[in-house]
């Protein structure tokens, strides 16, 4: 079992949305979900970040939030805007839109990630279901038996999270994936 020490803090993440030091007001957005995720354990062939997926109305007010896991292949920066790598991706800010064309594979992708092309958010358990993409999942474990770590329940997380899309998505979803 994965050391839960650190996952009470590491959902103070803040969002792109500033309460502001006087007056409360808040910024108004277009985006309707924003994914703040940020990478914490890394492993041979993996990382695992946290994410918090929070839902937004028009005047920046929160309507809905979930969290969980993304496992994502190993990080390494040099390598991590090479076309065909299967690393994880840089961090930053991407858009997350669904397919565009019949033959994709996946719902979700992560557009515009420089340098590579067809990074999905998909079920999976282990480093080599990734394909350079993200997995979701409830919670992690370290695999002793593989020296590496493992995501759990994927395919129920996905299919919370993209429901959570398709529920509060139709305005755009923005992931900022830190380190």
């Amino acid at each position: 079992m994965a050391n839960n020490s650190n996952r009470a803090s590491i959902f103070e993440i803040t969002t792109t949305f500033d309460e502001g030091s006087k007056g409360g007001t808040r910024q108004k957005t277009t985006t309707n979900v924003v994914i703040n995720t940020n990478r914490l354990w890394y492993g041979k062939d993996s990382t695992v970040s946290a994410f918090l997926a929070t839902a937004y109305d028009k005047q920046g007010n929160k309507v809905d939030s979930m969290e969980g896991y993304f496992l994502e292949p190993e990080v390494n920066y040099d390598c991590a805007e090479v076309a065909g790598g299967d690393k994880a991706i840089m961090y930053g800010t991407y858009n997350v839109v669904p397919r565009k064309y019949s033959w994709q594979r996946y719902k979700w992708y992560v557009d515009k990630v420089p340098g590579r092309s067809g990074i999905a958010i998909h079920r999976g358990n282990d480093g080599e279901d990734t394909e350079g993409c993200l997995m979701p999942g409830t919670d992690f474990y370290y695999d002793n038996n593989i020296n590496d770590y493992k995501i759990k329940d994927s395919g129920n997380k996905e299919k919370e999270l993209f429901d959570f899309f398709d529920k509060y998505g139709s305005n755009g979803i923005v992931i900022n994936i830190s380190v």
